[in-house]
């Protein structure tokens, strides 16, 4: 008798397991979700057109919008979303900061809105999400930590700015905080929280915003193993596939930027209209400045590459300046204003040339050698660069 409801026991967790794991990882959301909100500061009137929140889906490059509502005059939002399987969302609040949550359960959001603060900066502040479910929890969590650091980075900075102000009593202060790197080690500590939120919650599929929180150049055999646990554990999650496309299309980009190979090929219009093509520099050295006409550390770079061109272009220097601008009106102004004496050419599409050539901020510059191979990327002018140049002219490479 005790064996039969021992075999019985067995056969019940067999089939429990069974059925467990023929349930699909991600429940269906039958009744759909309502999100309120409260926002404490509108646009003012100028922007009031801005006072709305929009609400997307999606992760990364791929999200895209699927409602959007008027704000109104208390702040208070409201609106309902009945997605057929939960995920991920996001809502943009008046162009001033941004939620993210997940779909399965209904959501509260408290936001600051437009910031009142002299210096204004978007996405700053905390933006609150009020949810009775764990994966939402887990976003705001990984978000406030966030939050926290930006804080830790404020005071941080305040001390530097202090510390150089003291300089001409005691230059010691500020050369600790210099040489030490406190910045740097303070972002590998931000980047060892966020690994062990993600480590301490394997099971929760709202790790994947998790995961494009992180820093792929910096942690990628980490990101990649466990963007492939999630998608091990919940095959169908569709973030994580967008996740791994973008991931995979970054690791192209970064391929095709390293030291050594062809740059991708460039070929923009000037400003009579006529197409410049990368490849008619061949047997030339390149310097490609990306730059933009409001971009006041590109305009004070043109100087320094002015001097280069100037000293080796008789050597087989060129320069081409690649403007990202989105203001045609803008970019011509800046480049009569400058007198650059090379190529100038303006990006048809200013967020695909910044994905194509890895551009987080500008001036970013490549220099390419007589072949169109990558010699080094800066961010920014570089004292690196006069030394690359002296160089490879005085060798005659």
């Amino acid at each position: 008798m005790l064996n039969k409801q021992k075999n019985r026991a067995t056969y019940i967790l067999l089939a429990g397991l069974i059925l467990y794991g023929s349930m699909p990882a991600l429940a269906q959301v039958k009744k759909g979700i309502t999100i309120t909100g409260k926002v404490q500061f509108q646009n003012p009137e100028i922007f009031k057109k801005y006072n709305m929140v929009w609400l997307y889906k999606g992760i990364g490059k791929d999200r895209r919008i699927v409602d959007s509502v008027s704000v109104n005059t208390d702040g208070s939002f409201s609106l309902s979303v009945k997605p057929s399987v939960s995920g991920l969302y996001s809502m943009d609040i008046l162009k001033w900061q941004t939620a993210s949550f997940w779909s399965d359960n209904d959501v509260y959001i408290t936001s600051r809105g437009y910031d009142t603060a002299r210096t204004k900066t978007k996405n700053s502040g905390f933006v609150e999400v009020i949810s009775k479910s764990p994966r939402t929890q887990l976003i705001n969590t990984a978000l406030y930590q966030k939050y926290i650091a930006d804080q830790e980075m404020e005071l941080l900075n305040t001390e530097i700015l202090a510390a150089r102000n003291y300089m001409k009593k005691d230059t010691s202060w500020f050369t600790y905080l210099r040489t030490n790197g406190l910045i740097r080690q303070k972002a590998d500590f931000e980047a060892l929280r966020l690994k062990q939120l993600i480590k301490a919650n394997p099971n929760n599929p709202a790790v994947v915003y998790l995961l494009s929180m992180l820093s792929t150049d910096k942690e990628p055999e980490f990101f990649s193993a466990e963007l492939l646990k999630l998608m091990n554990l919940y095959p169908q999650l569709e973030e994580a596939k967008q996740l791994k496309r973008e991931f995979l299309a970054q690791n192209a980009i970064k391929n095709a930027l390293k030291k050594g190979s062809v740059i991708p090929h460039i070929a923009y219009n000037d400003p009579s209209g006529k197409a410049v093509d990368i490849n008619s520099f061949k047997g030339k050295y390149v310097l490609i400045d990306f730059w933009a006409s409001w971009c006041g550390p590109c305009r004070k770079a043109i100087p320094e590459i002015k001097e280069l061109y100037s000293k080796y272009k008789e050597n087989g220097l060129e320069v081409l300046s690649v403007s990202v601008d989105t203001d045609n009106a803008a970019w011509r102004k800046a480049m009569s204003e400058e007198n650059m004496p090379w190529p100038q050419v303006l990006s048809p599409d200013k967020n695909k040339t910044m994905a194509s050539f890895m551009i987080v901020g500008i001036p970013t510059l490549y220099l390419i050698d007589r072949e169109g191979k990558i010699v080094e990327k800066y961010t920014g002018f570089s004292a690196k660069l006069k030394t690359q140049l002296e160089e490879a002219f005085k060798q005659k490479i």
